[in-house]
């Protein structure tokens, strides 16, 4: 299973995501170093945890159309071994061009940003992350693409932003039922992973994958952990 350290970056800095709420996030305050600058971080993470893929939430661009382009591309030409999945609030077809032909990162379309759903069937199924995003039991998008899987990528993340950052572990539920609409994607598990009980819970019932972020930066899981 493939844990995919996260870095949610608002005005240049990573921040502490939790439960949605991002009007009230702040830097990120971490074990693994003192610093909240993303290129900090994502030492950080790579000398802990030899991680070779990180999931990159530009939350001015998901906010205000703001991409951080500047900062990608930076930290994409120091680590330019990592994988980055970016998801920059693409809303529509020339917005996913833009992030795909700079080929700093992999798209991911979050549900919540897309204001019509038909030009993803368009798309490579290898060329792009879907993230299904829920606010506790609310689905945030059409409601037509959480039923349909024909619109669905290979890899999709199960997003339930009430869960980031909180202590109330991932919502199994959720995955059980992506899982069982589509036997062929790659269900990844985003929000609430706590510790590696869950992570091995996770494994068991057969997820990916898992995003991670506050239970690295708190050390509730640890690198002989992974």
């Amino acid at each position: 299973m493939k844990i995919i350290p996260v870095m949610d970056l608002m005005n240049g800095t990573v921040v502490h995501a939790r439960r949605g709420e991002r009007d009230n996030y702040r830097p990120i305050r971490s074990i693994l170093c003192p610093s909240a600058a993303p290129e900090a971080i994502l030492q950080a993470f790579i000398e802990n945890f030899e991680c070779d893929t990180v999931y990159i939430a530009d939350l001015d661009a998901i906010r205000f159309r703001r991409l951080q382009f500047d900062l990608i591309e930076n930290l994409k030409r120091r680590f330019s071994s990592i994988e980055f999945w970016l998801d920059a609030g693409v809303n529509d077809h020339k917005c996913f061009l833009a992030i795909n032909e700079s080929a700093l990162a992999i798209p991911v379309i979050g549900s919540e940003s897309l204001d019509d759903i038909h030009w993803l069937e368009s798309l490579k199924k290898n060329a792009w992350i879907l993230s299904l995003d829920f606010k506790g039991n609310e689905f945030l998008g059409d409601s037509t693409l959480l039923t349909q899987p024909s619109f669905w990528p290979q890899r999709i993340l199960a997003m339930n932003l009430a869960q980031v950052g909180s202590e109330d572990g991932p919502d199994f539920t959720l995955l059980t039922q992506l899982k069982q609409r589509s036997s062929a994607a790659q269900i990844y598990a985003a929000g609430g992973v706590r510790n590696i009980h869950d992570l091995s819970k996770l494994h068991q019932n057969g997820v990916h994958g898992a995003l991670v972020a506050t239970a690295l930066h708190n050390g509730s899981i640890i690198a002989s952990d992974l």
